[in-house]
């Protein structure tokens, strides 16, 4: 080894002795100086102006001064809503809801749901005198005055002031004792029992900053949004301008603490800040108390509890006393332990559908989390609804609005058959569901009456909260019934079953049907009806006919078809009297429907925005039905057997035979024999016909509707869809057919990378094969350009081209190599053009998207020769 050589490795050999004895770094120490949580976005209205939203939303974001009614009604809304009892914030916002979704149909606006605004002056006018309104009628709204208070506040059975820690030579006692004498009064953190103690500015004081010793004082108060409640918390605390406390301090002292069960520490609440924080003078000394929130927002695990902290504040804050207080409630899962209650929670939301179309996504994420906070409310503190139900006067208003929503949910049974199922399968359920959360309260500790009324309070605004969603009201709401009003109720909290029919009088034959009246009944309406009504004899909401009506009971169908009522008529989507029976389950009816001539192959329409309640929402919103396909997923296997036994298993649409069999799958009613036979029968095994053309619904692709084309016995789904203008970076490639496969996608590749990396774009889309003119290519030569659309400042690159295409209508079809041919699709898509009044242009595309799998669609550019003429 030479000296250089020996010289390098002894060089080498003392770095790394360098490296390896040189110390770790240890962590970065955590920056603990005092900073904010930033404020939630400041927005136009109460909501955010963006993104897709209902006419109403659109109207006012495109208003400043509307914009801003709005906004200062939901603050107000709000704080009225924080400082209220529990029973009376409950029906203030649910009348405040239905005020939402009367604001549409009050000034002649939909609830269809876009992203333009377009200012529509009289509907901006009558928003901004509904607005007007309905803060005079809030304001004029009565505050309560409670009765005395005979025993401990209920929060007092759920918090008290526990000294954890005590820094403060003896005081620390005296001021849990003093706050804990509060709770017992009035459930409210008040120092009134603390002598000498002076509040001077913060969560419960009338201001927020104070100029104290010379110093000013201020507590960084704020609305905490919708994952705080909308309550009003605390940030932090400010002396003369400088943050010296924020929502870390506290946790960071709480985790001080032997045993303090390990939560998180980074901060207070999840939204950053505290339940409350108050300044007052005591003793000399200037303190500040600190409190977690409590309740649904509480930060402590489960079982564990959440902390306040008393602090003396001269040129920062000191600790004095750290406390306990709220214990959370060990329960992790809200409903576990409560079968009836629980399967009725189910039933109901089933019955309310999806929040209502006025409604925006801000407003479905509002009624998402407040309910789930007020569910939680009342089943875990429950003393809290039963003290200020009766000291606030909020029976009236809570009783009137029961039996408002039980008047709502018969009225609503009265629709249709499917409905009045779905009434008489809740309507028995309501008893034990409200027995079951008596006996928990009781078991909570609570005595018979505090039972009673804890469960009168979850039941109500369980059942009335799914009745609201019903549908939009037609009349703008009064305000709630004030404090200590007179009401006699009409209806028990939660009614036996038929109690709701006590005193009620059939008024329409379509009624007597649904309600199982006699025959004889039904014929002197039939005759009432026929001579007054003529042809819209019979006839219910949305529609429906009076034997779809009658179908769960097979001696009035066959009355009506003697008397001539149509057998194929239909609702406003479609649905048939045989459709009916299918979901009724109702195999008589269906066969009485059948040879009267029923349609078997009838489909429904998708009709959005129609019906009421959820069920008939989610008929009217869904892809198309047919008696089998219903009776395939929720009727027996005798309804099944009857429609099949009538020829119902045809291929009325792509993919229909697998839809059937899936349905079969999912179907509840049937046994697992029964599934194993239909999966080996011709049902699911062997291929459908085509529905005969007799029977073939007339098809309005310009409508959306699907048209099916055979060529060669091969189907080909067709629908007519518009492409958005895009600019397409491409170039220009002549292939053999047998060449396409391989070279296609070299060429797409050196496409995609050409226009991000020379010509500067952004590729917006998947890969499209664009033939200008379909006749230019031939058995042997396919002259097409290889494009990707494309955003951005495009350079020109010499070889590529750069076409703006407009906005275009094309007939488009999935193609299923395994199936179809090429050949097939291009001569379906022409066919389909032809036979509706659709001019082809000659030019056409392949789509290739390969996010989740290869998808080519063809798509034929036509245009519409009768709106060209």
């Amino acid at each position: 080894m030479s000296i250089n050589q020996r010289l390098m490795l002894a060089a080498t050999l003392a770095t790394l002795g360098a490296c390896a004895s040189a110390p770790v770094p240890g962590p970065a120490k955590p920056d603990l100086t005092p900073k904010l949580t930033p404020l939630n976005a400041d927005t136009k209205a109460s909501f955010e102006c963006a993104g897709a939203l209902p006419s109403v939303h659109r109207q006012i974001c495109s208003s400043d001064p509307l914009a801003l009614q709005d906004k200062e009604l939901a603050a107000y809304l709000r704080k009225r809503i924080d400082q209220l009892d529990l029973p009376g914030a409950l029906v203030l916002e649910a009348n405040q809801r239905q005020w939402l979704l009367s604001r549409a149909g009050q000034c002649g606006l939909g609830v269809d749901t876009a992203t333009g605004v377009n200012p529509d002056a009289n509907a901006i006018a009558c928003l901004q005198s509904m607005y007007r309104q309905r803060t005079a009628q809030l304001t004029a709204w009565p505050v309560p005055h409670p009765e005395p208070q005979r025993e401990r506040h209920a929060w007092a059975s759920y918090a008290e002031y526990r000294v954890a820690e005590d820094r403060g030579n003896g005081m620390c006692a005296s001021v849990a004792n003093a706050l804990n004498q509060s709770l017992a009064r009035d459930g409210r953190l008040g120092l009134s029992s603390l002598a000498g103690a002076q509040l001077k500015a913060g969560s419960h004081a009338s201001v927020s900053s104070a100029g104290i010793a010379g110093q000013q004082i201020s507590v960084e108060l704020y609305d905490a949004g919708l994952y705080a409640g909308y309550q009003q918390r605390a940030r932090g605390l400010r002396i003369n301008g400088q943050v010296v406390m924020d929502d870390r301090m506290l946790p960071r002292w709480v985790a001080e603490q032997p045993n303090y069960g390990g939560r998180a520490h980074a901060s207070s609440s999840q939204t950053g800040d505290y339940g409350s924080i108050d300044v007052f003078t005591y003793q000399g000394k200037t303190l500040a108390l600190v409190n977690e929130t409590w309740g649904f927002y509480s930060p402590a695990a489960r079982g564990e509890s959440a902390y306040a902290g008393l602090y003396s504040v001269q040129d920062g804050v000191t600790p004095q006393c750290l406390f306990q207080t709220y214990l959370t409630p060990p329960r992790t899962n809200t409903l576990r332990g409560l079968p009836a209650y629980s399967a009725l929670d189910t039933e109901l939301t089933k019955l309310a559908g999806d929040p209502l179309l006025g409604y925006s996504q801000q407003d479905r994420r509002d009624l998402f989390q407040r309910w789930k906070e007020r569910q939680w409310t009342l089943l875990n503190l429950p003393l809290l609804g039963v003290d200020q139900l009766q000291r606030n006067g909020r029976e009236a208003a809570i009783r009137s609005r029961q039996d408002a929503a039980m008047d709502e949910l018969f009225e609503w049974s009265e629709r249709n058959i499917g409905a009045k199922q779905l009434y008489r399968r809740v309507m028995p359920m309501l008893q034990p569901a409200h027995q079951e959360l008596v006996s928990m309260f009781a078991a909570q500790g609570l005595n018979a009456q505090e039972a009673g009324s804890a469960a009168d309070l979850l039941f109500h605004e369980t059942f009335a909260r799914a009745m609201e969603n019903l549908e939009a009201p037609a009349q703008v709401p009064n305000a709630p019934a004030a404090p200590f009003a007179n009401y006699n109720p009409r209806y028990a909290i939660a009614p036996q079953a038929g109690a709701l029919e006590e005193g009620r009088q059939f008024a329409t034959l379509h009624s007597v049907l649904l309600n199982g009246a006699p025959v004889p009944v039904i014929s002197d309406f039939v005759d009432y009806e026929t001579e007054t009504l003529g042809k819209q004899r019979g006839l219910g909401a949305d529609g429906d006919t009076a034997l779809m009506a009658a179908v769960g009971n097979p001696d009035a169908v066959a009355f009506l078809l003697q008397r001539g009522f149509a057998v194929n008529d239909s609702n406003l989507w479609g649905k048939t009297a045989l459709m009916s029976a299918a979901q009724a389950d109702q195999p008589q009816s269906a066969k009485l429907l059948l040879d009267a001539g029923a349609n078997i192959h009838a489909q429904t329409e998708r009709k959005p925005g129609v019906g009421v309640g959820g069920p008939d929402r989610r008929e009217a919103e869904s892809s198309r039905q047919t008696a089998l396909l219903i009776a395939a997923g929720e009727a027996s296997s005798r309804m099944i057997d009857t429609l099949v036994d009538a020829g119902a298993a045809r291929q009325a649409w792509s993919g229909y035979d697998q839809q059937i069999c899936q349905q079969v799958e999912k179907n509840t009613q049937l046994e697992q024999s029964q599934r194993e036979r239909y999966r080996n029968s011709d049902l699911c095994k062997a291929a459908y016909a085509p529905v005969p053309l007799s029977a073939q619904k007339i098809v309005d692709i310009r409508g959306g509707d699907e048209l099916i084309i055979r060529d060669d016995g091969t189907q080909y789904s067709i629908h007519l869809v518009t492409r958005e203008p895009m600019t397409l970076f491409g170039r220009p490639a002549e292939l053999a057919p047998e060449e396409m496969k391989d070279e296609v996608g070299r060429i797409a590749v050196n496409v995609a990378m050409t226009a991000q990396r020379k010509a500067g774009a952004r590729i917006m889309g998947p890969l499209n094969l664009v033939f200008d003119n379909l006749a230019d290519n031939t058995p042997t030569l396919l002259k097409t350009q290889v494009s990707f659309p494309v955003e951005g400042n495009i350079g020109s690159i010499a070889g590529y081209r750069l076409n703006q295409k407009p906005r275009q209508q094309v007939l488009s079809l999935h193609y299923q190599a395994e199936t179809q041919t090429v050949e097939g699709a291009w001569r379906a898509l022409y066919s389909a053009a032809y036979t509706q009044g659709l001019k082809p242009t000659g030019s056409g595309y392949v789509v290739i998207d390969n996010r989740g799998g290869r998808r080519f669609d063809y798509q034929l550019v036509v245009t519409d020769t009768y709106a060209e003429d």
